[in-house]
């Protein structure tokens, strides 16, 4: 099981609101799809995947709160 953790989005970037899940609990991912995006007080982004497999998990809803490492879902990898 791959925890997808949210990266460092900027040294002076504290939390970042979920605004939406790309991809849904049972569907496959490949590596560099767009799988949640995040927007900060600045910029919108997608976090993409770093392992191919199916999603698992989704353990942040959309309009929660999140900082840096923070695991946003796992994936089986394949």
């Amino acid at each position: 099981m791959y925890d997808v953790k949210l990266p460092q989005l900027g040294e002076t970037v504290d939390s970042c609101l979920v605004t939406a899940w790309l991809k849904s609990v049972g569907e496959t991912v490949h590596v560099g799809d767009g799988i949640v995006e995040v927007t900060t007080d600045k910029v919108t982004v997608e976090v993409p995947s770093e392992v191919s497999g199916t999603l698992s998990e989704i353990l942040v809803t959309v309009g929660a709160e999140v900082h840096s490492d923070t695991v946003l879902c796992r994936i089986q990898e394949s």
